[in-house]
């Protein structure tokens, strides 16, 4: 039987590599440059060519920009479609999939879980397959990478799978007027706690408060800790019980000495460290002895299963249709425009509402 190498096309990709690693504040212009490349595609029997249809943009890329080598493209989620394939792919021509494709036009993979080396090693999930049918006009396919893909299973998932809110509870949302974080607060009103968070804009605080919201504080990195302490006294006057952290750095420390007996902290991000450059803290394990409080690191892949996701789809995603849940995104048009969405989670803050992502 004679033996054919497999079938080559060229394809134009389009990538944006990291030219330069930038602590602090990520500066897109030196981080990233915009190459593209007639790449010859000789698909494996088992690999597939996938064009990206959405590509996520998140804070904690900052982290895998900095690990990722000089000249390697950039990771982040997204939604690709199967335009090639080989006899024995997982998936076929026309599927829709959700996986870390990164920051690139086209992708050639086999679509397997692969383990990412960085500062924290980590195991970056298999592509997993969308059914079409999941989405509509409420829900549309970009909420994959959204309020249905890993920002709703880290909320869903600290919910069901760690925190134990009791109705009376007050928990403190850090960062809440992200996705994550104000899916976090909806999810415990509905539990019956008192929710208290935090965001760095007016618009944003009122966003908030319209999601139900018990209490909102405005606060930003930097700002004086004092004044910060006694206005959170004031929201949580009977100490915190559950606090999900999306900041770190001063606001947490506070939010340490606040803790009540039994309490539980889910360690979502940290935005002190990883974009103030705060690498450092008071030793807080009093706060944590006494009280008996739980800490536990939130990395939803950990919770990427197919029960899981359909429990998410039926309980997340229903509490969505029927309006009981309330999600936003902003959807950034082109694949020019990627730097420039990555960007607006932090020079124009306001104007980023929800999840934020790309539509190529």
């Amino acid at each position: 039987m004679t033996s054919h190498p497999p079938r080559a096309d060229k394809v134009k990709v389009d990538k944006w590599i990291v030219q330069e690693h930038v602590e602090g504040v990520p500066d897109v212009e030196r981080m990233y440059r915009k190459v593209t490349e007639e790449v010859e595609v000789a698909l494996a029997d088992d690999e597939m060519l996938l064009r990206t249809r959405y590509v996520s943009v998140d804070p904690y890329l900052h982290g895998i920009a900095l690990d990722t080598p000089i000249g390697d493209h950039m990771g982040a989620d997204s939604v690709m479609e199967v335009v090639e394939a080989g006899p024995s792919a997982r998936f076929a021509v026309g599927d829709l999939v959700q996986g870390f494709g990164g920051w690139r036009s086209h992708v050639v993979s086999d679509g397997a879980a692969w383990q990412w080396t960085g500062t924290f090693p980590m195991v970056f999930p298999a592509f997993r397959r969308l059914e079409p049918a999941h989405y509509d006009e409420v829900l549309p396919l970009s909420a994959a990478l959204g309020v249905l893909g890993g920002s709703g299973m880290t909320a869903w998932g600290t919910m069901t799978r760690f925190f134990s809110v009791r109705p009376g509870d007050t928990v403190v949302v850090s960062g809440a007027s992200g996705q994550v974080g104000s899916l976090v607060g909806q999810l415990a009103k509905r539990a019956g706690a008192r929710v208290v968070g935090t965001t760095g804009t007016p618009e944003k605080a009122g966003y908030l408060a319209e999601l139900g919201f018990d209490e909102v504080l405005e606060y930003r990195h930097g700002d004086d800790l004092e004044a910060v302490r006694e206005t959170l006294l004031k929201a949580a006057p009977d100490g915190v019980d559950k606090y999900f952290d999306n900041l770190g750095g001063g606001f947490t420390d506070i939010v340490f000495g606040m803790l009540n007996v039994g309490s539980q902290v889910a360690v979502s991000w940290q935005w002190s460290s990883q974009v103030g450059q705060e690498w450092h803290g008071p030793r807080l394990l009093n706060y944590i002895m006494f009280p008996r409080a739980t800490i536990r690191g939130i990395f939803a892949p950990e919770w990427f299963t197919d029960d899981n996701w359909a429990a998410l789809h039926a309980e997340l995603g229903g509490a969505v249709r029927r309006g009981e849940i309330h999600y936003r995104q902003t959807v950034h048009q082109g694949f020019d425009a990627i730097p420039d969405a990555y960007r607006s989670l932090y020079a124009d803050r306001a104007a980023s509402r929800g999840k934020v992502l790309v539509e190529l």
